[in-house]
């Protein structure tokens, strides 16, 4: 198929979070934006709201084009058939963002690592967390490099290496965040970039209702002036992408707060969140060498 005017754009796990709120600020009149999750109706795969048809309506409503697929990430043939899809439909693919995963109930619970379970942990967090973004780059990488244009965004976080939560949680984050280097040094060479972004604390169907509620952890509140809407990512991404500069930040992870201020970009409130960097620390700078 020809390749068409229209943006394409491919956001994984975006039925609630992080997801569906890129996927949100990402819609557009000149964009149709591809959506995955599992949960066809509340409650099927979660407590918390969110549905592929409840993402899709609220993108309709500010007259965005979406299609929504049902996609389990644990399975690596429908990640393959995603992938196939999206390229037998638009024949080609912009932008891919990475946002799937799965925290386990648990999670917010603290324990030392070997009183957590570890089958639990691993595969929600690593396999849904982080083998499933590498499969969609792996999928759609040759299909980028053929356009010779792409960008490739993995959701990471300051765990990569600050403690947050785990060491399973931080395990992937650092791994997606070296992932991503890695890729992006592969595709330089074909104009196609790849980085990670590192959100704040986001105020997410997860959070917002101890928010509401004032029933945060104490820890919590000196966290509060940098805290992120779930738009903030996709607002950031959609900049970097519409200024033609994505190429500027391959082969890196960036705080959101960061390039936000790069771009001019705020949060829905029409605010730049605070920077968490003074308490969580910077992203590594990768060296350039590649080693063949």
């Amino acid at each position: 198929m020809s390749k068409t005017k229209n943006r394409i754009v491919l956001v994984t796990g975006a039925t609630r979070g992080i997801g569906k709120g890129t996927a949100l600020a990402l819609s557009g009149d000149d964009t149709i934006v591809y959506i995955t999750g599992r949960s066809e109706s509340e409650n099927q795969t979660s407590s918390l709201p969110g549905t592929l048809s409840t993402t899709v309506a609220e993108i309709k409503e500010r007259g965005g084009q979406v299609i929504p697929v049902k996609c389990d990430h644990n399975d690596d043939k429908q990640i393959a058939q995603l992938l196939e899809r999206v390229m037998d439909e638009q024949g080609q693919l912009d932008i891919l963002v990475n946002c799937v995963y799965q925290v386990p109930d648990d999670l917010s619970v603290w324990k030392p690592f070997w009183q957590r379970p570890v089958e639990q942990h691993w595969n929600a967090m690593i396999n849904v967390g982080l083998r499933a973004h590498y499969l969609a780059c792996y999928h759609a990488a040759p299909h980028m490099v053929k356009a010779q244009s792409g960008l490739m965004v993995t959701v990471s976080s300051p765990a990569a290496r600050a403690y947050i939560h785990s060491v399973i949680y931080g395990l992937g984050k650092a791994a997606k965040d070296k992932m991503m280097y890695d890729i992006a040094k592969e595709l330089r060479e074909y104009n196609v970039a790849a980085f990670a972004l590192w959100p704040g604390i986001v105020r997410t169907e997860r959070l917002q209702p101890a928010i509401e509620n004032n029933q945060l952890p104490a820890e919590y509140e000196v966290f509060k002036s940098g805290m992120e809407s779930s738009e903030f990512t996709g607002r950031i991404i959609d900049a970097v992408d519409r200024s033609n500069t994505a190429m500027t930040y391959t082969g890196a992870s960036w705080w959101n707060t960061t390039l936000a201020k790069k771009m001019g970009i705020v949060d829905i409130d029409g605010q730049q969140p605070e920077s968490y960097a003074k308490l969580l620390g910077n992203p590594i700078n990768a060296p350039e060498i590649m080693i063949k």
